[in-house]
């Protein structure tokens, strides 16, 4: 678990965080897909995100604002970041 990580959030598994950001692809709704990018980073750590994607640590973080509009080319290197964490 990332050291920052809410307290709340330590009762959810990796997977349950992981199911949230996918789910929230499926439902379609960007704020809940900017939320459950949030709990990802927090959980797997941005440092970590961003050394594997390529993606400077501020847009993480930058992704994840009300009035952002993250990429489908940053989501999608989020993803894979998710899919190569679940296999290791």
């Amino acid at each position: 678990m990332a050291r920052s990580e809410p307290k709340y959030m330590s009762k959810y598994s990796d997977q349950e965080i992981v199911r949230s950001f996918t789910g929230a692809w499926s439902d379609g709704d960007p704020d809940d897909i900017k939320s459950a990018l949030y709990a990802v980073i927090k959980r797997f750590g941005a440092t970590s995100i961003s050394r594997t994607t390529g993606i400077p640590r501020t847009t993480l973080y930058d992704m994840c604002k009300d009035e952002s509009n993250p990429t489908l080319d940053n989501l999608c290197k989020v993803l894979d970041f998710l899919k190569a964490e679940k296999s290791a």
